[in-house]
């Protein structure tokens, strides 16, 4: 009982943690980056406490506008008046190399790291190349001897490399992510297209025929045949008839679409987006009552794929275990024997209530 209050604790803290992947990635990044930023403190403990003072001062100024530059460089953004904010960051890094000695040199990698996120790579490049190769001879000029101004320069490029790459891999995996969503919604778009279209042909030969239909019973009134004229109009209401019906049940039949409809819709899409798909299927449809949950399982299948991707082919397939059906989804041993990632969802038992499928002899690792 004494751990109760602790466990609730734990959970609420573990509840709060960002879930998705690139949030987490974000975060991750920019604490690297502040941990980077903040080791020229440590290069500055062998000297004096007013040189590691200056040094805390100084970082003190300078962090906060390189991390403004992180967190907007990993939602894949460019702070506002950004050149200014990186020319004051380089006015208070560069300016303060004569006063704080060689070890403050190692602190250049803030300044060529906002340059490679801030202004374009035809200038960008040259510019953080060009002050990192800067960092050994103004090292030796500041006192450093020549081994100690050649690990600062490696040390340096390798401070802007990793803070660099990580942001990199930040915005790509956002990038990946909105690219997966506007194919969905291209997806989207063009089967609103299909169903606009079909729905369009049906009224408009409906339209026609009534049109025709309207002229012959005119022709046939203007010439006194009152007979042909009511069969005329009987046919025109009969086809009207026709066309409305046709054409609500063209659309009831879209809004109900079967489960290997969305299966073939699902294929395509995941091809769209670079992750090639078979699908697997029983002679025999499921039966009706159980398509709306595996509906829902393949909608949760397919967003998970497009959102984390897939480094092989994968097999969807629908099968009965026991009482119920199973969607799974898992490595496509025919195209591909290295993909190791499938997700496993619980079959529907026949009562409603989810059984655990038997364990397949193929491994399976559940999609997070």
């Amino acid at each position: 009982m004494a751990h109760g209050p602790g466990r609730a604790a734990l959970r609420g803290w573990s509840a709060r943690l960002p879930r998705d992947p690139a949030n987490v990635a974000a975060a991750g990044t920019v604490l690297a980056a502040t941990a980077l930023g903040t080791l020229t403190l440590l290069a500055t403990g062998t000297g004096s406490r007013a040189e590691v003072a200056a040094t805390a001062a100084l970082l003190t100024v300078c962090l906060p506008i390189y991390l403004w530059h992180i967190a907007f460089a990993v939602r894949d953004a460019i702070p506002p008046n950004a050149h200014h904010s990186c020319a004051v960051l380089a006015l208070l890094v560069i300016g303060a190399c004569p006063m704080s000695g060689a070890a403050w040199l190692s602190s250049v990698h803030l300044v060529a790291v906002v340059v490679l996120l801030t202004l374009r790579p035809v200038l960008a490049m040259p510019i953080a190349s060009t002050l990192v190769a800067a960092v050994a001879p103004l090292a030796v000029r500041l006192g450093a001897s020549t081994p100690e101004a050649i690990w600062l320069l490696v040390t340096t490029g390798m401070r802007v490399v990793a803070v660099y790459t990580l942001v990199w891999m930040v915005i790509a995996l956002r990038r990946l992510r909105s690219a997966a969503a506007a194919l969905a919604e291209q997806a989207v778009a063009r089967e609103r297209l299909r169903v606009d279209s079909a729905v369009t042909r049906t009224i408009e030969t409906a339209l026609e025929s009534i049109a025709e239909s309207a002229d012959r019973a005119a022709q046939s009134a203007a010439r006194g045949d009152t007979g042909s004229a009511c069969g005329e109009l009987g046919t025109l209401v009969a086809t009207s008839r026709g066309g409305l019906a046709q054409a609500r049940q063209l659309i009831a039949n879209f809004g109900n679409v079967g489960l290997r409809h969305e299966l073939h819709s699902a294929t395509t899409l995941l091809a769209a987006a670079g992750i090639p798909a078979r699908v697997e299927l029983p002679a025999s449809d499921p039966w009706a009552s159980y398509e709306e949950p595996l509906r829902a399982d393949l909608r949760h299948l397919l967003t998970r794929l497009l959102r984390d991707g897939a480094t092989g082919p994968v097999l969807i397939a629908v099968h009965q275990v026991d009482t119920g059906w199973l969607l799974s989804c898992c490595p496509d041993s025919a195209d591909s024997a290295g993909f190791a990632d499938s997700s496993r969802h619980a079959g529907i038992a026949a009562d409603g209530d989810h059984v655990e499928p038997k364990t397949s002899p193929a491994p399976a690792v559940r999609h997070a």
